[in-house]
């Protein structure tokens, strides 16, 4: 009995260390594209390169589409921002229990040109806001925040039209999922066009960005006074912090400065949520995590999106 309590703590041991490796894996680790190539898995893929107005950023936005025949009304739509990293976590076995579902969704996985999970530049100038008077990433001095729009526009002007092209989809059963800056462009999203999608799902987002930018969206648009009622937001919020600091002084530095400024995204947070429900008709869900620091959020909250299709409906 004694050695089969020690195995399953060590074996409960390297599972977490797993988990919180996996976690924290820099941005710098390559992408797993296995399953793009699997046969057999109730999805086939395909691939629509794309590049920024300016040039300046290159696209590669994944494509799954089941391959059972579309409902009456079209498939549901599942967009995800962070394509690439997004790739983690499908798998053949899951993408079988994803095209089982009643309606199994198209996922459009909004991803880089690289081989990497992340195109950190990138996605710190597609997925953020910033005040006109300084757009520099608090992060990171060498990113450039506030494209936010323009990255908007790509997807409501080429992206979208491709893929009701490509595929029969139900346009009101459309949503949009993003982790950290992705969260915040939900967020943004939702704010400021909020017809464009019918449910969003914001993971860790970084409402701190630039200060009471995104309050100031919520304000303008509840004095519009949109209709929300066909709309829903799923906001999921990590609580646990990550003690070891990594001996890269850069990253070190980065963190630090995360750390400082989510401290504020607690009550952030909570304010555009008591606003939004205040003033608006929108069905808003807001869970906390225990257990998950803001890297193992990414999947945890992936996975919840995925295999739990109400969120859609």
């Amino acid at each position: 009995m004694r050695q089969i309590i020690i195995f399953l703590l060590m074996f409960f041991t390297a599972l977490i260390l797993h988990n919180t490796a996996k976690a924290q894996s820099n941005q710098h680790q390559i992408a797993n594209l296995a399953v793009l190539q699997q046969q057999h898995s109730g999805y086939h893929f395909t691939t629509l390169p794309l590049t920024s107005a300016d040039g300046q950023r290159h696209y590669r936005i994944y494509i799954a589409i089941p391959d059972q025949k579309a409902p009456a009304s079209g498939f549901p739509v599942f967009y995800a921002l962070d394509g690439n990293a997004v790739l983690d976590f499908l798998t053949p076995a899951n993408m079988q229990i994803l095209a089982k579902q009643a309606q199994p969704p198209v996922l459009v996985l909004l991803g880089y040109a690289t081989d990497k999970r992340f195109d950190a530049q990138a996605r710190a100038y597609d997925y953020t806001i910033a005040p006109d008077n300084d757009n520099t990433d608090p992060l990171d001095s060498s990113r450039i925040n506030g494209g936010a729009d323009i990255f908007l526009d790509l997807i409501q002007n080429q992206i979208m039209p491709a893929i009701q092209q490509m595929v029969p989809i139900d346009i009101n059963a459309q949503t949009l999922w993003g982790h950290s800056y992705g969260g915040l462009m939900v967020l943004h999203t939702l704010l400021t066009r909020p017809n464009l999608f019918q449910h969003y799902i914001a993971t860790d987002p970084s409402v701190w960005l630039h200060g009471d930018l995104l309050q100031q969206e919520a304000a303008d648009m509840i004095k519009r006074k949109v209709a929300l009622s066909a709309n829903s937001l799923w906001i999921l919020n990590s609580k646990l912090k990550v003690d070891k600091i990594p001996k890269n002084p850069q990253i070190a530095a980065r963190i630090k400065i995360h750390n400082e400024l989510t401290a504020r995204q607690g009550s952030l947070t909570k304010k555009l949520i008591n606003e939004l429900q205040q003033y608006t008709d929108l069905t808003i869900r807001h869970d906390h995590f225990p257990y998950e620091n803001h890297g193992s959020m990414f999947g945890k909250s992936l996975q919840l999106a995925l295999f739990h299709p109400i969120v859609r409906q």
